[in-house]
């Protein structure tokens, strides 16, 4: 393997590969972007390209001694730190200033095998406040023959001063191309039914894991559901209004999903009210029911509602009241049918 296997992200590998030829490597970078686009394999890449035996500069063969023991995380001079439940009972994973601090003393020796250690932080949005703030110390006075790597979805929610001591490296969406690359694969490696094979490339949204998402029939039976939703709510509907929340509500993990749901389906009505190709479509199952309920709908009220979604997906990053959230949302439903 070499950079040239990973797929669509062409701009980010030749930024990498053209530092590490030119000897100006970076002390620290950020791979920002969505998840599941390449970021954690490329920092994973670079640590091998700086400490491979047999490529030539720039590259890594994904052969040798060091390639392999970085690829099984046992290379004495890489190291991966991600986010962990304090307790079966936590509801959310973190990085806490204990796993900092002993990658701290690791990172206070020279190399031991390779070249250069590589420390890759991944998920670093996040560390805990104790945990930033001790990386930041890090950061500020960097160890030699190191290169540390940030991987994150939301650089936002990290210190704007961490943030400023990293050089930023771009990971977009994978272009249709990849995805159907990789789905061809798994295709003939008899991971994926080749049935289904489109549906996914379609509802990938560029990311490797939405394509490889089971797709059952509870799932569909819930976007069937959402769809006639957006169908039925109404004022004259407030029962629907009140209950759906308060039961939405109830099942708060859930909830990024329903909205990214609904805001697909919001999606897929606006290209069918426009006249685009249904090749354009991410459900391509629920197609019988959605050109019905596009040819109901005017684009402007679509777009009104898909509006309305992103703007209850904003308010529940702030902490809001995650029913009266949901409750104001349907109510723009109703005012926008």
């Amino acid at each position: 393997m070499s950079f040239a296997k990973i797929l669509g992200q062409d701009q980010a590998t030749q930024i990498i590969t053209k530092a590490i030829k030119n000897n100006s490597v970076a002390h620290a970078y950020m791979f920002y972007g969505p998840d599941s686009v390449g970021k954690k394999l490329t920092a994973i890449a670079l640590a091998k390209a700086l400490n491979c035996l047999s490529a030539s500069p720039g590259d890594y063969c994904d052969d040798c001694p060091a390639c392999d023991k970085i690829a099984r995380g046992i290379h004495p001079d890489f190291f991966l730190v991600g986010p962990v439940k304090a307790s079966a009972s936590a509801r959310e994973e973190a990085i806490k200033v204990e796993a900092i601090r002993e990658l701290q003393k690791k990172m206070a020796f020279l190399p031991y095998e390779g070249k250069t250690k590589v420390v890759i932080i991944d998920a670093a949005e996040t560390m805990n406040p104790q945990a930033a703030n001790s990386f930041l110390k890090t950061l500020e006075e960097p160890p030699s023959s190191t290169v540390i790597i940030l991987v994150t979805h939301n650089p936002f929610r990290l210190l704007p001063t961490i943030l400023s001591r990293c050089q930023g490296v771009r990971f977009n969406p994978l272009p249709v191309s990849a995805i159907r690359q990789i789905i061809d694969q798994k295709v003939a490696e008899g991971e994926v039914d080749p049935g289904e094979a489109e549906m996914r490339v379609a509802r990938a949204k560029g990311q490797v894991t939405r394509a490889l998402e089971e797709i059952d029939e509870s799932e569909a039976l819930n976007r069937e559901k959402l769809a006639r939703l957006l169908d039925t709510v109404s004022f004259d509907r407030m029962d629907l209004v009140f209950n759906w929340s308060k039961s939405c509500a109830a099942n708060a993990e859930r909830i990024p999903m329903v909205l990214d749901e609904l805001a697909e389906l919001l999606r897929d009505l606006a290209f069918l009210k426009s006249g685009s190709s249904p090749d354009c479509i991410l459900n391509q199952d629920l197609l019988r029911q959605l050109r019905p309920l596009a040819e109901r709908k005017t684009l402007s009220s679509i777009l009104q509602m898909h509006d309305s979604v992103h703007a209850t997906k904003f308010a529940l990053q702030g902490n809001a009241n995650k029913q009266l959230s949901l409750e104001n949302m349907l109510l723009d439903f109703c005012d926008a049918a």
